[in-house]
């Protein structure tokens, strides 16, 4: 690229240092970089289309820029080279807006051959359209770096700015790059410089404010679409703003003083546009005035016409800078409204749609309540009913095989319920988000033995086959969860299969394992295999064979599979059975693993001297706590809350071995306060069990901030053994390492 102005300014470089702010910073340019990219990055063939593309819009930048500036020198009176009417400037600083800085060698050549076939020299036409150049590209830089580039029409802040860089900073370069080179050869006298400079300058300072935002507000995408209603309002504004600027300006009516009033009547038709139109037809309106003004002064019409053409001419300018400014400013400040408006309406529709989206999700979700309630009803009745006629068949006679019988009913009974309830918890705790998986790398055959010692007896009991295919394979998981996922899995199949049997084996695919669990049951539709995945939902078809349940399994084993990100797969034929598989990762065999915790023996549990504090405001609640206890060999003292609990350890002076307190107590009260209120009184921290009905995610979150387990209702006896015997061997283990340091 040629460097201008001495060699001190580079175009070129003002171009490589500044492409980031032309195509970008904010600016919403019509051509971005697709056309006047660097080349050398380019392959030869697009090289050579972009160099044409190139060269092409250079041609039409500089055949435009040629035309315009000949017709406006055409006007000049003071010096050939100094015209008042220069719509080059606006065209150019467009130019370099849109199509970016390397647009400046047509803006040159164009004023070079310009100048040259009018006046002065080679040299001169030279340095002033070094000058033109230089005045683009300066309000070009200035303006993308300052005022938002191509959208500095938008705010009236940025359109202030644009004002007063072409007003301050651009346009005076050219004045003053030219002028100082006419006048150092000798081609206008330095007397006359000031009157050229401000003729030179308004000139293009006019170019810059009327002509430059036309085109670049047409040209800019976001301008481009608008519907039949607004296109009518637009030959409307600009056909008002041409009768205006006819009877204001033209001379085909004759000029007398009572004429020359009319010229205010231009403010109607800006006006008018900037108030509905927006800012581009604001800039057309304000072109179209322009013109006409001009032509009328021209050929003598309007109330600027003076003997001195010049003369003349000076007023015309200023009075369009002083219309055509303020009201881009008032039609950007009305779109910047407008905007806010469009904004808040669609903040306003947005939020009217989540509150029914809200609504509709709340009224869905009662809707669940209700059918919950009801299914929730209805199957906790059941076995609730069963151990009513149990209880009743046991306060008469029976024989000792018919009442150890009846008792069996009565704990198979119970587990139901026990399941009933677990399902509902691990329900509440999946959708509270409680549960945080533990994922370790275990052998699956340990939970493919916990299936087949589950289900054995209750698949011989159904007259079904169960079939566990061993398998060494290692995987990784979290060893609970995916046992949960399992068991669930094979207790509805061993729920819905009638006869036949049931197959859980392992396939090895690449890096995951697929876990398999067949059975021969009655299959589901293909319209319901979605469906069944849903919260209490159960196959209608199969009402009439139903075992108890809420119909929670399933969307157990989906929430559990989501939250362990396993992929789950079912296929399934009416009449033929179904096939659950999920997909686990595969690990490698491992020396030690994080297994489940076994049960432990009861005959190792020590209960010699071990002292249980129970405490629960339900009397029910402490009678079949402390008998149970009671028969485990354990000394048990109950109390209904945290004062009768301290005066009853203060009467018998002993202090507990264990804590047992229900969660919610009476008159607001929690197990935790309690336990705490005991702690405080020996001034020690005695291990405690805290047991809750109460499914929320609170009472277990505030547990296990406090160190304390929380066990759900119903507690399986077994359970609670367990926990126990964990508690007090973790404590004596502590007391031990304790003594021995």
């Amino acid at each position: 690229m040629n460097r201008l102005v001495n060699g001190k300014v580079s175009i070129f470089d003002l171009y490589q240092g500044d492409q980031k702010v032309s195509h970008g910073g904010g600016s919403n340019c019509l051509v971005q970089a697709s056309t006047m990219s660097d080349p050398r990055s380019l392959t030869p063939e697009i090289n050579f289309r972009r160099g044409i593309s190139y060269a092409g819009d250079l041609v039409a930048i500089g055949a435009i820029y040629f035309a315009l500036a000949k017709g406006g020198l055409a006007l000049a009176s003071i010096h050939p080279s100094a015209t008042p009417i220069w719509p080059p400037t606006g065209v150019a600083l467009a130019a370099v807006l849109l199509w970016g800085y390397r647009t400046w060698p047509a803006i040159f050549a164009a004023a070079v051959i310009a100048n040259a076939t009018t006046a002065g020299s080679v040299a001169t036409a030279i340095a002033i359209a070094t000058g033109n150049s230089l005045e683009a590209v300066v309000g070009a830089y200035l303006i993308n770096r300052w005022s938002s580039g191509c959208n500095t029409f938008s705010t009236p802040n940025s359109v202030v700015k644009f004002a007063l860089i072409c007003f301050l900073i651009a346009t005076p370069i050219s004045a003053s790059i030219g002028l100082t080179s006419l006048a150092t050869v000798g081609y206008i006298e330095w007397r006359d410089f000031a009157d050229a400079w401000v003729t030179w300058w308004l000139g293009d300072v006019t170019g810059a404010l009327v002509v430059a935002p036309v085109i670049v507000l047409w040209a800019s995408s976001h301008y481009h679409a608008f519907n039949r209603n607004e296109f009518l309002e637009t030959i409307g504004v600009l056909a008002t703003a041409a009768a205006v600027g006819l009877i204001a300006f033209s001379p085909l009516i004759e000029q007398t003083p009572g004429r020359d009033p009319l010229g205010f009547l231009a403010i109607l038709p800006m006006l008018w546009a900037a108030l509905r139109r927006g800012p581009r037809d604001t800039a057309t309106v304000a072109l179209v005035l322009a013109g006409i003004t001009i032509w009328g002064t021209l050929t003598g019409g309007g109330p600027f016409t003076t003997a001195d053409l010049n003369a003349s001419f000076l007023p015309v300018l200023m009075f369009l800078i002083s219309i055509t400014v303020p009201s881009l400013l008032l039609s950007a400040d009305v779109e910047v409204r407008k905007k806010a408006e469009e904004s808040l309406r669609r903040a306003q529709i947005e939020l009217e749609r989540k509150v029914a989206e809200r609504t509709q999700q709340l009224e869905l979700a009662n809707a669940a309540k209700s059918r919950f309630f009801a299914m929730a009803s209805h199957d906790l009745r059941q076995p609730l009913h069963a151990l009513g006629l149990f209880v009743a068949q046991l306060r008469t006679p029976l024989k000792s095989g018919e009442r150890t019988k009846t008792i069996e009913r009565v704990d198979a009974t119970r587990k139901e319920l026990d399941e009933m309830f677990n399902s509902l918890l691990d329900i509440s705790r999946l959708d509270a988000g409680v549960l945080t998986p533990k994922i370790t790398e275990f052998p699956i055959a340990r939970l493919l033995q916990k299936i087949q010692a589950t289900f054995d007896q209750a698949t011989r009991e159904k007259g079904l086959r169960l079939r566990v295919r061993r398998s060494d394979a290692w995987v990784r998981s979290d060893a609970m969860l995916l046992e949960r996922i399992l068991l669930n899995l094979v207790s509805n199949a061993v729920r819905y299969t009638l006869q036949g049997g049931i197959i859980v084996g392992c396939r090895p695919r690449g890096e995951m394992l697929r876990i398999e669990v067949w059975d021969s049951g009655p299959g589901i539709p293909e319209d319901q295999k979605q469906n069944i995945f849903g919260d209490f939902f159960q196959l209608p078809a199969l009402e009439r064979n139903r075992y108890g349940g809420l119909g929670l399994g399933l969307a157990i084993v989906d929430k559990l599979r989501l939250l362990l990100n396993h992929q789950i797969d079912l296929a399934s034929t009416v009449g033929r059975g179904s096939r659950f598989a999920i997909l686990v990762p595969m690990a490698n065999e491992c020396v030690t693993s994080t297994a489940p915790a076994e049960s432990p023996n009861p005959a190792a549990f020590a209960v010699e001297g071990k002292v249980i504090l129970v405490i629960a405001d339900a009397p029910i609640v402490q009678e079949g706590t402390g008998g149970l206890l009671g028969k485990w060999g354990y000394s048990v003292l109950t109390a209904g809350s945290d004062e009768a609990a301290l005066i009853r350890l203060a009467d018998s002076r002993q202090r507990p071995d264990l804590i047992i307190s229900d969660y919610h107590l009476a008159n607001g009260k929690t197990g935790i306060r309690a336990i705490e209120q005991v702690n405080a009184a020996f001034g020690s921290s005695i291990p405690a069990i805290l047991i809750s009905g109460d499914t929320a995610p609170e009472p277990l979150r505030e547990a296990k901030d406090r160190g304390y387990i929380l066990l759900h209702k119903p507690v399986d006896p077994m359970r609670l053994r367990a926990v126990m015997h964990e508690l007090f061997k973790d404590h004596d283990d502590r007391r031990n390492a304790g003594a021995g340091l």
